[in-house]
């Protein structure tokens, strides 16, 4: 029975905020985290619940691959798909923090407030920022916020990155849902603004998520090439101007290849002048 539980506390209650079927589920994820292997024996004894109920739930936990079970003993164990969580974890952690300092001195150089961001299941997720101490108005995002694709500099960034099959099914499904006066909501005029973005390498939203407020950002790639983030600066559209942008996108550019660089992205070189291709 799935429902309202308690959040478990030292004394093995739990509080009223959390499902109960998730609290026991997680509970014997972390079991055999401490205990390597076990039975259902084991294991019930350990969450203290029955031994029905932990098998129902080890089913599931199989079925997602995070427990296997061992053939030869009937013991369960972690699966490996805990390691792929482990590692998303792992790389988003230490993606932070080779961009804090980056985007420290990104703000300082362009004293507006500089942003790290990923793409998340058709949006981006904001991972870290530093904000610019000169602007007084409330902050359209915050670290964990997510926003659209189509209305933000750093969407328009992972899209105009995607293969070409790959952003045909996105967009074949894809609303475009008008978040400001300025928000593209024309699919032709969104494909051939993405073109752009692909060719200069960098991407701008004036105006196009939240009223007043100006982006620019830039893709940050890993050792293989992937563009895995977006770095971009935001601020009041009355400071980033289109005028502005000439000084602002080359700061996001080299703010980009300092964290590509320290991703092991090693850019292929410039075809010498005068080759030619036999």
């Amino acid at each position: 029975m799935t429902g309202t539980s308690r959040n478990k506390v030292n004394d093995g209650s739990y509080s009223k905020t959390t499902v109960q079927s998730v609290e026991r589920t997680l509970d014997i994820l972390e079991a055999l985290a401490e205990m390597g292997d076990a039975g259902v024996a084991q294991l019930s004894g350990h969450v203290t619940l029955h031994a029905s109920t932990v098998h129902r739930l080890l089913a599931t936990l199989i079925s997602r691959g995070y427990v296997r079970q061992n053939p030869d003993s009937g013991r369960y164990l972690l699966g490996l798909k805990v390691l792929d969580v482990a590692r998303a974890v792992r790389d988003h952690l230490d993606l932070r923090m080779e961009a804090l300092p980056i985007l420290q001195e990104l703000m300082r150089k362009s004293g507006e407030t500089a942003n790290l961001s990923v793409l998340d299941n058709r949006q981006i997720v904001y991972l870290e920022q530093v904000s610019s101490p000169g602007w007084m108005l409330r902050m359209f995002v915050q670290v964990g916020a997510r926003a659209p694709l189509h209305s933000t500099a750093a969407g328009k960034v992972f899209l105009a990155n995607l293969c070409e099959g790959d952003l045909r099914q996105m967009l074949s499904s894809y609303c475009l849902t008008p978040y400001a006066s300025r928000t593209i909501v024309d699919l032709h005029v969104l494909t051939a603004e993405l073109e752009e973005v692909r060719q200069q390498g960098f991407a701008t939203d004036y105006g196009e998520q939240e009223e007043g407020v100006s982006c620019i950002a830039a893709p940050v790639r890993d050792h293989s090439g992937r563009v895995v983030a977006a770095i971009s600066v935001s601020g009041p559209w009355i400071r980033i101007t289109p005028e502005r942008a000439s000084m602002l996108v080359p700061q996001v550019q080299e703010a980009c290849v300092r964290l590509s660089t320290a991703l092991g992205y090693k850019p292929e070189p410039a075809p010498a002048l005068g080759s030619a291709v036999h």
